[in-house]
């Protein structure tokens, strides 16, 4: 399946991704959202409103790297977007299905928000999930829902990443286009930090996934969130500098594998035309 990566977009809420330098050597654009109010975890719907005329103007990549987790919400405005059929593969330890009746839409509630408002969003695939999401999923007979699919962080380590694909790929049917999300509190602790609890899937795991997710499927796009937060009193804390350049070598690691599929794909796209 085809994928290009022709420029990073980067969103600034927040400044966490400014400190990681080595990201900006790729080609990339910046969103400046750091002036917006009523944005952090919860997001007032004028603020909201003002995000997405942000990105409408600036316009955005097919990789965009979010910042913190707190931001999370802005993956429903990437989504509401997309002009084809798509299913979300989300890669999160939290399910981010709070009460999607609540008038705030927030970091824990948007894939509720997107289920409920966005009608080409056929499916959701979450992946790392912690067990109590995962059992409140099933208690609130969500689990009934056949659009919504967890692999929870149990499931994870008990189960190969052959069998997780395979039942990924049955649930999603004959759908092929899907959007990736990928929060970094679905990482273990050694391999990123964030402000959130955290899950105890490898690097390792995260990247064979996605490269069997992006040779199957037509990935119409892909966020990254998860940066540690820092501020007036970490920013000079030698464990701050260790947390942020923790959450760099995963970005790029991220950056790397997506943009190498990418330019494979295009090789071999023109050998064939030739």
């Amino acid at each position: 399946m085809s994928y290009s990566v022709d420029e990073i977009t980067f969103l600034n809420f927040d400044y966490s991704l400014t400190e990681q330098k080595n990201l900006h050597k790729f080609p990339h654009h910046w969103i400046d959202c750091s002036h917006i109010l009523h944005t952090n975890g919860y997001c007032e719907a004028a603020s909201l409103s003002e995000i997405r005329k942000k990105l409408h103007a600036g316009g955005t990549g097919n990789l965009v790297f979010i910042g913190n987790g707190n931001y999370h919400y802005v993956s429903y405005l990437l989504l509401e977007r997309i002009t084809l059929p798509f299913s979300l593969i989300l890669f999160d330890h939290h399910s981010d299905m709070m009460d999607a009746s609540q008038p705030l839409i927030s970091c824990g509630s948007w894939v509720a928000h997107a289920l409920r408002d966005l009608p080409l969003l056929q499916k959701v695939v979450i992946i790392g999930v912690n067990e109590t999401d995962a059992k409140i999923f099933v208690e609130n007979r969500q689990g009934a829902n056949d659009r919504i699919y967890m692999i929870s962080e149990h499931k994870l380590h008990s189960h190969s990443l052959h069998e997780i694909m395979s039942e990924v790929g049955a649930f999603l049917g004959a759908e092929l286009n899907i959007y990736v999300s990928i929060d970094k509190d679905v990482l273990f602790r050694t391999e990123a930090m964030t402000n959130w609890d955290q899950g105890t899937m490898s690097l390792v795991q995260l990247l064979f996934l996605l490269e069997k997710f992006m040779n199957k499927y037509q990935v119409l796009g892909l966020d990254v969130c998860g940066e540690y937060i820092f501020n007036d009193h970490n920013h000079f804390q030698a464990i701050t500098g260790e947390h942020i350049k923790m959450n760099e070598i995963v970005n790029r690691s991220l950056i790397d594998l997506v943009t190498n599929l990418s330019d494979t794909r295009e090789e071999q796209e023109q050998i064939v035309h030739h």
